[in-house]
């Protein structure tokens, strides 16, 4: 299947391939203007790329190439592509890996292995690229990663694992994200699925939901629910709870702990001992219909440059995966060293699949909100 959606893609990208092979570097084959949908943590890091980019794109092609970032959620991003289609407002975007697979699918986008050599494409992480499977149309670029944010407060041994959200020390000062507010809350479910031995790829058999393979998993959840301060709703939340010492523990983006904890928060990172969640989340992908594909191309290969790399370490940027070659930071290799992987994004990508998603929300709500 992955054969026959790459050969579907080859000849969005014949277009574009072919500006490149006649001389892209021609003025009148680069446009000025560029509109980049982004997700808001991701701003954060292109905003800084901006008029770098515009002198590069002046010094390559002639031709300052103006790149106009608007921020919205992904959901909200995916949803206006698909609703402008076949007219987007974007040349580039920012998606989640389920969405590049149905636009793929769609025709939205079109493939960036051509436009990479092998030795440049061959920097991206092997285990990444595999994780993400975007069939050459996106590269692996941040690392999310749920770990245990803990007090240091705490004694060393007092927790060591997913297993000890549902014990008595924890009990009203811990938190862990809510499936049905925010992304995160899927990884939560996932390692509850770690702690409780259960398969999950035996929930989504078929385009059916089965219900009764995940309750098992889903009961453990509800436990944590009746044993947790609160369920937060993303960082916004998880941050003042930590910070007013109210949170004893809290389940967290491995990133955003390492951030808090640079800037004085007392934490400590505590990976689980029954492993560490973690997902890809893949880089810019270029529409099929936009209008400046020479600059859309390089925009992709300018975020994924050392350049960027060294934008993002200087912010503190610590989720973006490193590029094979690379000297990653400290903090990424004890990441590396310490944390027992467990890649979930085939969890992601089957939960929020529309075949499964609506009726996983529902045993979701009934099951671990409602206790039913």
């Amino acid at each position: 299947m992955l054969r026959l959606r790459w050969l579907a893609g080859l000849f969005v990208a014949a277009l574009s391939a072919s500006l490149i092979a006649e001389g892209a570097t021609a003025r009148e084959k680069v446009g000025g203007q560029l509109v980049v949908y982004s997700a808001p943590g991701i701003s954060a890091l292109l905003e800084p790329l901006v008029e770098p980019f515009a002198r590069h794109t002046r010094d390559k092609f002639g031709v300052a190439v103006k790149v106009d970032i608007v921020t919205r959620s992904v959901p909200v991003v995916w949803a206006t592509l698909q609703t402008e289609w076949p007219n987007p407002s974007g040349d580039v975007y920012f998606l989640y890996a389920e969405h590049i697979s149905e636009g793929i699918r769609r025709g939205y986008l079109q493939p960036l292995r051509p436009h990479y050599s092998d030795a440049d494409w061959a920097r991206f992480d092997p285990e990444a690229m595999r994780a993400l499977d975007a069939d050459g149309y996106a590269a692996p670029f941040i690392l999310t990663a749920i770990v245990l944010a803990v007090q240091d407060s705490l004694p060393e041994d007092a927790v060591t694992g997913w297993g000890d959200l549902s014990g008595d020390a924890l009990k009203g000062r811990f938190t862990f994200d809510s499936a049905m507010s925010v992304g995160a809350g899927y990884s939560a479910v996932a390692a509850a699925a770690l702690v409780q031995g259960s398969d999950w790829r035996d929930w989504f058999k078929d385009g059916a939901f089965d219900e009764a393979a995940a309750r098992p998993t889903l009961e453990l959840m509800r436990r944590w629910a009746g044993n947790a301060l609160t369920m937060t709703h993303g960082s916004g939340t998880i941050r003042p709870l930590l910070a007013r010492g109210e949170a004893l523990v809290s389940a967290w983006w491995w990133a955003n702990t390492m951030q808090e904890i640079r800037k004085g928060l007392p934490l400590r990172i505590v990976y689980p001992k029954e492993g560490t969640v973690t997902a890809v989340q893949p880089g810019p992908v270029v529409t099929s219909v936009t209008k400046n594909p020479v600059a859309a191309i390089e925009w992709v290969k300018f975020v994924h440059s050392d350049f960027a790399a060294q934008v993002s370490r200087k912010l503190g940027y610590m989720a973006r995966i490193p590029l094979v070659g690379e000297d990653p930071p400290p903090e990424w290799k004890e990441f590396v060293a310490r944390a027992k992987q467990m890649p979930i994004d085939g969890f992601r990508a089957a939960v929020l699949d529309p075949a499964y998603n609506e009726a996983f929300i529902d045993a979701y709500r009934r099951i671990v909100i409602q206790d039913q």
